[in-house]
């Protein structure tokens, strides 16, 4: 079994094309979520959707084959948990701290800041871009713990939590560590 990360897929968010996302983004992520099998956990770390938002979930959770499907909402996934539920989701949350390898992880949509309980806080909410720069949160991407996996990052494809971890964890060794 592998976890699978991925975040902000803005299915039928066609502005994005505008900010740089290529015209084909939404194909090349259904063709990175393929790498998910039937065995594997999928984490979404929000904003699945805009418009369209039952079309866009149902199949995310029908066509990706992993065994379970987990949510963590985002900026735009303001609808109730249980509507997330009924339309396949395993699990439904605003954030997940999860303990893999012996490490201490935070999944969040935007980035949780830093006060030493856990080792990283995988997150989306950002792109590849600073459109967002004044956003509070900004600066907390900033911190060596926080981690954004911004699809443009990974050409648009999941990311293993395993080589997520090993990344930061590489990252780690050249950074200083900062104090909370």
């Amino acid at each position: 079994m592998n976890i699978w990360l991925t975040t902000d897929t803005h299915f039928g968010h066609k502005r994005l094309i505008e900010r740089g996302r290529p015209e084909d983004f939404e194909a090349r992520i259904w063709r990175g979520l393929k790498l998910v099998s039937a065995s594997d956990i999928l984490i979404h770390l929000g904003d699945v959707s805009l418009g369209n938002d039952r079309e866009h979930h149902e199949r995310l959770v029908n066509e990706v084959t992993a065994k379970r499907k987990w949510l963590i909402k985002g900026n735009h996934d303001d609808r109730s948990n249980a509507w997330y539920m009924d339309r396949g989701w395993d699990m439904v949350c605003d954030q997940l701290t999860y303990t893999f390898e012996g490490k201490r992880i935070v999944f969040s949509h935007c980035p949780t800041a830093w006060d030493g309980a856990y080792d990283w806080n995988f997150h989306g909410h950002f792109h590849d871009s600073d459109h967002r720069r004044l956003e509070p949160e900004f600066v907390a991407i900033a911190h060596p713990r926080q981690k954004l996996l911004a699809l443009e990052f990974t050409d648009y494809k999941p990311v293993l939590l395993q080589h997520a971890i090993k990344e930061a964890s590489a990252a780690e060794r050249t950074t200083p560590e900062e104090t909370p």
